[in-house]
């Protein structure tokens, strides 16, 4: 077998590794020279910024005309709703706290003077969020503009019903989604050379220090999902629901082994309905309605991921967040994270987003893409435990949540 025969049977996620590793260690044989390789990784970063915007836009509209047209299960989908919005933004802190307190970029200086961030009064820039130029918010790159244009849009169409224009703009938005991923999983094939060139770079002129900072990253995402699955949904199951934290898991357990190995919330939406049905106890028609919904935009691991980059970078280029720059943090970490956690290699594209938007170097992305199935596991695991939560907090509210299932006292047939 040759090796471009070889090659070519090698998953993308092992091909991004095995590039990483080498790069790093090219980097370091060759020393500062190898910064020749350099342009090879601005030209995949360039890719990632072009696709960020249609990707995101797409994706949302998508997921927003979808969601308020909820018809009858309108009680239903505000109380999920509520919970995403709660759980999520509990999750962004989350991840923001352990990152300002492990502070996995400390003692790393990519720059030779810190950077600083604009002054921006608060006031000033939540104002600045909404656009008032449709074509300047996508020429600037407003990403932050672009997505509230995208969720008043995707509103608007789901407002529109099951008229014809209603449907054409709900295909279209879908179309321009599929499009985009296709786009981005072309880009996603280049990976592997952008990933080589920059870590040959970055090791190259850094030396191996940088890799300890990159553990480090990594350990405070680990620390981040642990305190969300053991410490926050527990803490919402005894004194919230009043029940068994240790039930819970025990009856999701076949949805967090299928998401940990397949890494895909959408391959383990069948198994999380099933256990949501005939396990928790939650009415299949509340399942029905929340659990497609909630696998496209209920991701706490990614929202909780997504800022933890941006003070990583910010503590390797010395850069010191205001209040504001945290709160737009925080926001931007639960939008992209449930506007485009679906996309194939979506994690860095949306961490190309987000530090596209905060101003801050890119460097680091083609270093998430490395080691990023590291992550990815965990990630899908904790994204899929939280989803039947959900289904399972909205059944308690409408007094409908079936004890005796989720406790294992009644077969869920026995009630048919």
């Amino acid at each position: 077998m040759g090796f471009r025969s070889w090659y070519g049977r090698v998953s993308l996620a092992n091909k991004i590794t095995i590039a990483m590793i080498l790069g790093a260690l090219i980097g370091f044989i060759v020393g500062p020279e190898i910064a020749v390789l350099e342009p090879i990784g601005t030209i995949f970063i360039r890719l990632l910024k072009m696709v960020a915007l249609p990707v995101i836009f797409f994706s949302i509209t998508t997921g927003a005309s979808g969601i308020v047209n909820l018809s009858r299960f309108k009680k239903i989908g505000s109380i999920f709703l509520m919970y995403w919005a709660l759980s999520t933004l509990l999750s962004a802190a989350t991840g923001l706290t352990w990152a300002a307190i492990i502070k996995p970029g400390a003692g790393i200086k990519l720059a030779e003077k810190p950077a600083e961030f604009g002054q921006v009064d608060i006031l000033q820039a939540f104002v600045k969020w909404i656009p008032d130029n449709v074509v300047a918010a996508f020429a600037n790159y407003e990403m932050i503009q672009v997505v509230i244009l995208a969720i008043l849009v995707g509103i608007a169409a789901a407002f529109m019903g099951e008229t014809d224009a209603g449907r054409f703009m709900r295909n279209f938005f879908q179309s321009g989604a599929e499009l985009s991923m296709k786009l981005t999983s072309m880009i996603m094939e280049f990976t592997p050379y952008g990933v080589f060139a920059l870590m040959a770079a970055i090791t190259g002129t850094t030396g191996t220090t940088v890799l300890g900072s990159l553990a480090k990253m990594v350990l405070t995402q680990y620390i981040t999902y642990a305190t969300i699955m053991f410490v926050i949904y527990p803490l919402i199951l005894i004194f919230y629901l009043r029940l068994n934290p240790i039930q819970y898991y025990r009856n999701v357990y076949p949805a967090m082994v299928v998401a940990f190995t397949t890494c895909s919330s959408a391959a383990t939406l069948p198994v999380a309905m099933e256990v949501s049905k005939k396990r928790l106890g939650v009415p299949e028609d509340m399942v029905n309605l929340i659990m497609p919904i909630g696998a496209a935009i209920n991701q706490h691991a990614i929202a909780a991921e997504l800022p933890i980059y941006v003070l990583w970078v910010s503590q390797m280029y010395g850069m010191e967040l205001t209040p504001v720059t945290l709160v737009t943090t925080i926001v931007m970490g639960m939008i992209l994270g449930s506007g485009g956690a679906s996309v194939p290699g979506g994690a860095v594209v949306l961490a190309a987003t987000l530090l596209q938007t905060m101003g801050l170097p890119m460097t680091v992305v083609p270093w998430i893409a490395g080691i990023y199935r590291l992550i990815d596991m965990p990630n899908t695991m904790l994204n899929v435990v939280g989803d039947p939560l959900g289904g399972v907090i909205a059944a308690n509210a409408l007094g409908e949540l079936d004890r005796d299932i989720f406790y294992g006292k009644k077969r869920v047939d026995e009630t048919k």
